[in-house]
């Protein structure tokens, strides 16, 4: 659980800095990072992201194996 707030944490530091900078290439690494980070908080803790990603979702397959 420390470990997805953790990385939960770093991608919204990444968001900050891709709001806060005037490069596009640097404002594209920042926000693929983000979604890095994010994607690794639900892996490390998926039941704390799927619960409110989706109210009315009733699928119980993990949301990795949805995306496919």
């Amino acid at each position: 659980m420390t470990t997805a707030k953790c990385l939960k944490r770093q991608a919204a530091t990444c968001a900050a800095l891709a709001d806060a900078t005037y490069d596009e290439e640097s404002r594209e690494r920042y926000l693929r990072l983000e979604q890095l980070y994010l994607a690794l908080a639900e892996a490390e803790d998926p039941t704390s992201i799927e619960a409110g990603a989706f109210p009315g979702d009733t699928n119980t397959e993990p949301a990795a194996h949805r995306l496919n």
